[in-house]
């Protein structure tokens, strides 16, 4: 008996080594370029933004990369690009099957009937996308509308190529030569860097290995259970069919990495958490902070954040972390009252400008406390309906029959009687 117990451990032990040794080490996958050497000389230069004739579904990606260029930006249909053009700088977009002149394009792509391929890799999936950037060339694309606008949102501009496929990103890394690319696939890293636990409110916990601190995982399980029927409950939702994973980083390398959100991987950069891509990356542990973003996944689930301004992506959460904590939310009525007539509301709400940044911790106290007072004087429908609403000057009149600034007007005096 003793000997088969020590052979069992010994077999435990071997078995535990061999997984450790299997864990990839991070700082060996294709390097990221903080500096963003190449994405800054094109934008910083005048550039031409390029879509495919007949393009549908792309005008406001395109507006949004125009205005970022400002004065630098020249956009053009592609048929109209010159033979010099394509000596020029250029960021087209569209899907792959549309675009034509590929070869002008000079990238390490081929296009094929109904999809692309990379590294000798065939990519034929409508949701498969791709992003390559060279020194004067940025090239979003995939097999669909929507592989396009996954690619678009996984740009993040210091790899030389990335591939998201049904929403995820997949490949990743750095010119290798004229045709290949070094790579790696993200998607491993969940394999060889994190164990996998099953939970009834996630499809999925993958928590690194390299996590030492314990978690009650049946007191979280409950207090989270408790906390998702509340949030449903007041914001009259539905429990998403469709389960969101959680993945538990123990820091910021593994943190950005795993998210595909690279550039916090940089020196300087932290963050908490975040949901993303079907999922919830937390730097570490903490009650409060799953609950923060596990209510980004409930809300968004119905209310997406295409209309939808940071103020009340996040104030619909702290909405609820108020009614949760009495004394925290005395403190921000205070800071409310504080910032009263210096918040550009506008900014916040019509524009979805400047919530994160110098001022976020004010504006994290102050937008519960406006989503409030919305869903006091309206309530919660009309407050769902508005979030709802692309332009949010219109919708004040349509939904609360308020000008903007009379809705702002109405916020200030209501806070002045809290």
């Amino acid at each position: 008996m003793n000997s088969l117990k020590t052979i069992t451990t010994l077999f435990s032990c071997l078995f535990a080594a061999t997984s450790f040794a299997q864990m990839k080490d991070l700082s060996a996958l294709p390097a990221y370029d903080c500096s963003l050497k190449k994405v800054i000389t094109i934008i910083g230069q005048p550039t031409i933004l390029a879509a495919p004739d007949h393009a549908v579904g792309l005008d406001a990606i395109l507006a949004d990369y125009c205005g970022t260029f400002g004065n630098n930006c020249i956009q053009k249909k592609a048929s109209a690009l010159t033979a010099g053009d394509y000596s020029k700088n250029i960021l087209m977009i569209g899907v792959c099957s549309d675009i034509r002149n590929w070869n002008k394009l000079t990238t390490a792509v081929t296009p094929i009937k109904n999809g692309f391929i990379i590294n000798g890799k065939v990519f034929n999936h409508k949701r498969d996308g791709f992003v390559f950037v060279d020194t004067n060339r940025i090239i979003v694309s995939g097999n669909s509308l929507q592989a396009v606008k996954d690619a678009q949102l996984a740009l993040t501009g210091g790899h030389d190529i990335l591939v998201v496929q049904n929403g995820n990103i997949t490949f990743f890394g750095n010119r290798k030569d004229k045709r290949s690319f070094d790579w790696f696939n993200l998607q491993n890293l969940k394999q060889t860097n994190y164990n996998k636990k099953n939970a009834a409110l996630f499809s999925a916990i993958y928590v690194s290995k390299t996590f030492k601190d314990s978690i009650n995982y049946p007191k979280l399980y409950g207090e989270l259970q408790a906390y998702v029927q509340q949030f449903l409950r007041i914001y009259k939702l539905k429990m998403p069919t469709k389960k969101v994973s959680w993945f538990l980083h123990s820091n910021m390398q593994e943190y950005g990495t795993m998210s595909g959100m690279f550039g916090l991987t940089c020196p300087g950069n932290s963050s908490a958490g975040f949901s993303i891509r079907g999922a919830i990356h937390t730097n570490g542990f903490n009650t409060g902070l799953v609950k923060h973003e596990y209510s980004h996944f409930l809300f968004d689930n119905s209310i997406p954040q295409d209309n939808n301004p940071a103020f009340f992506v996040e104030g619909c959460v702290e909405y609820v972390t108020n009614l949760n904590d009495s004394n925290l939310f005395k403190k921000r009525i205070e800071t409310a009252k504080h910032y009263k007539d210096t918040l550009n509301y506008s900014d916040l709400i019509v524009y979805n400008q400047n919530f994160y940044g110098q001022y976020s911790a004010a504006n994290y106290a102050v937008c519960g406390v406006f989503v409030k007072y919305i869903i006091d004087r309206f309530g919660v429908e009309a407050f769902k309906t508005y979030c709802l609403t692309k332009d949010k000057k219109d919708g004040a009149k349509n939904i609360f029959t308020l000008e903007f600034d009379a809705l702002v007007n109405g916020y200030k005096n209501w806070l002045s009687t809290q």
